[in-house]
């Protein structure tokens, strides 16, 4: 939380830092998702595990309230409609185990490690540009607000 005056802001509540923090932790079951199969790359039967990405925009959609906008010609785009209670499961990350499409092991494995290493190091890497554009926007509304304050 950001200290303004004598209001207290809270950084979630504005849309770039909601969708980064949403993205943030999607990233961080990833990284622990891949880290389970890194460790059970010898387990017999085991099947490596994936994490479906939950649509953000969604996610945004349920937790605030939008306005709908009017389309005022019909060469526009119609204006953003909330979301029903059907779509809120795909905006979950969700846990599931992909079917191979390799070949298993002699054992039943069926973890690739050089995939499982790959994932991992695309998921730092999305995860540290997420830091990125979160520490970004922070110091821009410092910035404003100290301006404005200043």
């Amino acid at each position: 939380m950001k200290k303004m005056g004598k209001k207290t802001m809270d950084l979630n509540n504005l849309t770039v830092f909601n969708m980064a923090k949403q993205n943030m932790d999607y990233l961080s079951l990833k990284e622990k998702v891949i880290a389970g199969n890194i460790a059970n790359a010898s387990t017999p039967n085991y099947l490596a595990k994936d994490v479906t990405k939950p649509s953000f925009i969604d996610n945004l959609r349920e937790t605030k309230p939008l306005m709908e906008l009017k389309q005022t010609n019909p060469k526009h785009m119609n204006g953003l409609k909330s979301v029903n209670q059907k779509n809120q499961l795909k905006n979950m990350a969700v846990i599931y185990t992909p079917k191979p499409g390799d070949s298993l092991t002699i054992d039943g494995n069926g973890v690739i490690l050089e995939d499982q290493m790959n994932e991992a190091s695309k998921a730092s890497s999305e995860y540290k540009r997420m830091i990125t554009i979160y520490n970004s926007y922070k110091k821009m509304l410092s910035t404003a607000n100290t301006k404005i304050n200043g």
